[in-house]
């Protein structure tokens, strides 16, 4: 123990001195890393504000060249020509929108197929020709709203004046682009996943953006931050903005007053540092941890085994356990004296003597016309575990006798067998059983009583019937009326066989069940509706029974205890049923069996139309002792049915709906 607590000791020392190195170059390749990027990204920026150059230079190009060439034409004599020239430049696929020249007296030719001057447009006073007077060269205007038709857009021009010798102003003439092309131009032009690039004019206003890191460009402090790159024109500034750190790298286009700024996200340039000391890192905690854990499980091991050996020493020396061990070919290694008390052996004698010596003392059950040591059947069937009871001395003990196998379950290293007092726990048992019994006879009697109700009621009408019969036949007698008086007799016998069958399924339930039969469910339940019908009909209840009269019905088990559980069920519904009734005389009360079969399995369902059974009170029902009826209930009605069926018919009682109907379900087997 103490030498794997100076083995942690040293891991702990060599993890935290490991964690000091990685964070000491982490915060050195931070600093340089920082200064490398800025570097990078002047030289990306100035990379891609040359392209964006060359590219505006070149349509400047084009438009001073085709100012100079329009200039040389009458616009009254060549204006085709004029029009088909700037027809083409807007065709050519150069990204131009519309391009046209405005003539000092606001007469102006478009390269717009379907636009022709008229006196209402004045081409002095439109945003791209003030901003090529007020340059006196080829710039690039302001973004501005389209002219009338064409408000919906927004865009920006080259524009060029042209001037004679004198520098008199001749002309001006202009390009269109649309800012949307623009803003994805640059977009294409600057492709980088985590940044983004924007133009923007002298006085800090942003031309186009691909805002791709979502930065709220109407924030003041932003703007702010804008201005002041203005002033220097190129370099690179750091930003915080909304807990974030954002590295503006700048640069001004040659052939306008715009900048061309790049904005990257400064987590983005620690991502990989990140990613690397974060594996760094978590690669000296699982090093640190698979050794901190070898470290554990060996004291933990360490621990368990002295604990089992412990408690061994323990579970040998019990004072109420009798407890032998043997090797794998059956001779016994330890035996505590608990065990040589019980089986009355003297003290130490059997160490190193074979298993089947003792066999005689603990009756270990052999096969069937065979005389085999207790040993030989371990080896047999060394996957099973043995246990029953043994009666020594006018007490119970259990005997279990477990094979030791090998951690492959292959192989038989020995086997235990312990002996335990258990006289206490089957006294216990048989007064459960007794219990049980009680409870059962007491609510087979109950059900007596209501069997015995319903045949008074069931025999009242049939004897009325007869006496009335019988004098009906001496008076056909005396009349000498002998075909009337048999008719009498004939219907008189019908009444008595009626009787007679209720009888017969009152003795039928009455008599005891010692032992399984095979019966016929849809005659069991039958003979309930026979005995119950007329206390329902007197109630004005409705008992219906379904079943598919194709199907076989026989089983076997215990019919008196279907009939009792039957019986307790529409007693239940009766009650609750006749409490509705006499408060709602309308109310068309009904009680449904239903009989089916699934398989080898059969199902019974008595359900009901009363108010059913609450939610809080759906899982008590079961419960012994747990009545809704106040003073009239004894709480055992459906706890016995669930023992009945459960316990003795190894089968199923279950309540499938609490309500609308109150359906409770029978399961039981076909054998």
């Amino acid at each position: 123990m103490k030498r794997n607590n100076i083995f942690l000791l040293i891991s702990i020392v060599f993890f935290l001195l490991y964690i000091f190195i990685i964070y000491s170059t982490y915060s050195e390749n931070k600093s340089y890393l920082l200064a490398n990027t800025k570097n990078n990204q002047i030289k990306l920026v100035h990379a891609y504000k040359e392209k964006f150059d060359e590219r505006l230079s070149g349509l400047k190009r084009i438009v001073e060249t085709m100012g100079k060439n329009l200039i040389k034409k009458d616009r009254q004599k060549d204006f085709e020509i004029i029009k088909e020239t700037l027809t083409n430049a807007m065709n050519s696929g150069i990204g131009f929108k519309s391009v046209y020249i405005a003539y000092p007296d606001n007469y102006t030719i478009s390269g717009r197929p379907e636009w022709f001057y008229t006196k209402d447009y004045i081409a002095t006073q439109r945003p791209w020709y003030l901003a090529a007077i007020k340059k006196g060269k080829t710039t690039i205007s302001k973004p501005y709203f389209g002219s009338p038709g064409y408000e919906d857009k927004i865009y920006i021009s080259i524009v060029s004046p042209v001037y004679n010798d004198k520098g008199e102003l001749l002309a001006v003439m202009a390009s269109d682009l649309e800012l949307e092309s623009v803003q994805k131009e640059l977009s294409e032009l600057f492709p980088l996943e985590k940044a983004f690039a924007f133009l923007m004019t002298n006085d800090a206003k942003v031309i186009t953006k691909s805002n791709k890191l979502g930065i709220d460009f109407k924030n003041s402090e932003l703007k702010e931050f804008l201005s002041f790159l203005t002033k220097e024109k190129i370099g690179d500034k750091v930003l915080n903005l909304d807990k974030k750190k954002y590295l503006f790298t700048y640069d001004s286009l040659e052939n306008s007053d715009w900048l061309f700024v790049s904005v990257l996200e400064e987590k983005e340039i620690y991502k990989n540092l990140n990613n690397q000391l974060f594996m760094n890192l978590l690669a000296s905690l699982v090093l640190f941890i698979l050794g901190f854990g070898t470290i554990v499980f060996m004291s933990i091991t360490q621990k368990k085994l002295y604990e089992k050996h412990l408690l061994l020493g323990h579970f040998a020396k019990s004072p109420t356990w009798g407890v032998l061990l043997t090797d794998k070919i059956g001779n016994i290694i330890f035996i505590n004296q608990v065990f040589e008390n019980i089986f009355n052996l003297k003290r130490k004698s059997l160490y190193g003597k074979s298993l089947d010596s003792i066999v005689h003392h603990i009756k270990c059950p052999k096969k069937q016309g065979e005389e085999i040591s207790c040993f030989e059947d371990i080896k047999e069937r060394f996957l099973e575990m043995k246990t029953y009871t043994l009666e020594k001395n006018g007490k119970t003990y259990r005997v279990q006798i477990t094979p030791l196998l090998n951690k492959y379950q292959k192989e038989l290293e020995g086997a235990i067998i312990t002996v335990n007092d258990v006289t206490h726990e089957k006294e216990l048992e048989k007064k459960e059983i007794e219990h049980e019994q009680l409870l059962i006879q007491n609510s087979k009697m109950a059900a007596l009583g209501e069997m015995v109700s319903a045949i008074s009621h069931q025999w009242r009408q049939p004897l009325s019937t007869l006496l009335m019969l019988i004098s009906n036949t001496e008076d056909m007698i005396e009349k000498q009326n002998f075909e009337k008086a048999n008719n009498y007799l004939d219907r008189s016998r019908n009444n008595i066989e009626l009787m007679n069958e209720t009888i017969n399924a009152f003795r039928n339930f009455y008599k005891e069940d010692f032992g399984k039969a095979k019966f016929d469910l849809v005659t069991i339940i039958n003979e309930i509706i026979l005995i119950s019908s007329p206390q329902m009909t007197m109630n004005g209840i409705e008992l219906e029974f379904t079943y598919d009269k194709k199907e076989s019905y026989l089983s076997t088990g215990y019919p008196s205890y279907i009939k009792q559980v039957l019986i307790n069920l529409i007693g239940n519904a009766k009650d609750e049923l006749s409490n509705i009734l006499k408060e709602e005389p309308l109310f068309e009360a009904s009680i449904k069996i239903n009989l089916s079969k699934e398989d080898q399995t059969f199902f019974i369902s008595v359900e009901d139309n009363g108010k059913g059974i609450s939610k809080e009170n759906k899982e008590k029902i079961f419960q012994p002792f747990f009545t809704t009826k106040a003073e009239q209930g004894t709480g055992t009605g459906l706890y016995l049915c669930k023992l009945l069926i459960e316990n003795k018919m190894n089968g199923k009682f279950t309540l499938s709906n609490y309500s609308n109907p109150t359906r409770f379900m029978i399961e039981i087997g076909e054998f």
